[in-house]
């Protein structure tokens, strides 16, 4: 039988936004926040931006070296705000427990900081995990060169990073989509993989997963998957969890090589043994033998949907997998459309022709 299990209050989750693209996530987040122990803050080298980005607290990094006005795509700038603003960033590192961290790779900021930042959270011991996007190919080879040496920096001091390639925006939504659109999607999907991030922390649980748990799993070595399925019926669960496990947005690893897995099952009401277990015997079925699975359940009131699922998969191989078979069912969970009120990361030669969002308090 589950016993009901409080999670502890004192825990403190910070979401950080690096750069354009996470201070954009922020926003969604922000709106949508139910946890008062999730604490939002919004780290740029561009004052503009921070102007307009709801978060608990807002670092203008490197107000000497770019006085407010960005890193000029150069991740080297980035670098350098983040090195000047040290004694900031650790502040709030150093009051979190975990963080998570949203980031655009291919520009300055996103790139140059985000692997500095995870260099001084890993230094303190924190747990650290970043979902980070990747530019479209037809932005050119440049930014694509850029983006790569960011993501391969960022992997070498942060426990997890799950990689958001925009190219599979094309797969999924197909080449008619409208280019504001397609960007709205990427970032729904960012703000949905850090929400069930923090609902999985913060709500109490039948079955937990708590610090320790998710330290131990953030702890193995390799790449990462995170994948999030949603459902209204029970029977739809296997639907749900094979949108989660194979997401099309999401870059895939090679599941069968994960030495580490968290399955977070969240509902409005209470979910059958026997839904429980096919779950998690799915997953552990996909898994290496000896891979250490934890899995939660929380019952969340507040739920937009019946049924969630967060699957986290860490210490795989780097080998993608992508089956075409798999993608429908994906996009059915992922294609949300966003609020219209929703900010989003548009590359700076095009993000002059939309008006700028109204002005939120910091």
């Amino acid at each position: 039988m589950f016993q009901l299990i409080q999670q502890n209050d004192g825990l403190s989750i910070g979401v950080f936004g690096i750069g354009g693209c996470g201070c954009n996530t922020l926003n969604s987040i922000f709106e949508q926040r139910e946890s008062e122990q999730a604490h939002l803050y919004s780290v740029n080298t561009d004052k503009v931006v921070l102007e307009h980005t709801q978060s608990d607290e807002a670092v203008l990094i490197g107000a000497e070296l770019t006085h407010g006005y960005g890193a000029g795509a150069d991740p080297k700038v980035g670098l350098q705000a983040a090195e000047e603003s040290k004694e900031q960033l650790l502040t709030l590192i150093n009051g979190c427990d975990i963080i998570l961290c949203a980031t655009g790779l291919g520009g300055g900021t996103g790139t140059g900081a985000s692997p500095y930042i995870a260099q001084l959270a890993s230094e303190q011991g924190k747990p650290i995990i970043f979902v980070a996007t990747l530019p479209f190919s037809s932005e050119g080879q440049f930014r694509n060169n850029i983006a790569q040496a960011g993501l391969n920096e960022l992997k070498e001091h942060a426990n997890a990073v799950i990689t958001l390639p925009n190219d599979q925006l094309i797969e999924v939504l197909g080449n008619d989509i409208g280019l504001f659109d397609a960007f709205k999607h990427s970032n729904q999907i960012l703000h949905s993989l850090i929400k069930s991030l923090i609902d999985m922390l913060c709500f109490q649980g039948l079955i937990n997963v708590d610090l320790n748990d998710f330290a131990k799993i953030m702890d193995c070595q390799g790449d990462a998957v995170l994948g999030v399925g949603k459902c209204d019926e029970e029977s739809e669960l296997t639907t749900a969890l094979d949108a989660a496990l194979n997401n099309p947005l999401v870059n895939q690893v090679d599941m069968s090589s994960s030495t580490g897995v968290i399955i977070q099952v969240n509902c409005k009401d209470e979910i059958s043994l026997g839904s429980y277990n096919l779950i998690t015997d799915t997953v552990r079925q996909q898994v290496s033998p000896n891979a250490l699975v934890i899995c939660g359940v929380s019952k969340i009131e507040s739920l937009t949907i019946n049924y969630e699922l967060l699957v986290i998969a860490t210490g795989a191989s780097s080998k993608m997998i992508l089956d075409d078979t798999k993608s429908e069912s994906s996009s059915k969970v992922v294609a949300t459309k966003p609020k219209p009120s929703d900010i989003f990361d548009i590359p700076a030669f095009i993000r002059n022709q939309s008006a700028p969002p109204s002005k939120s308090s910091l």
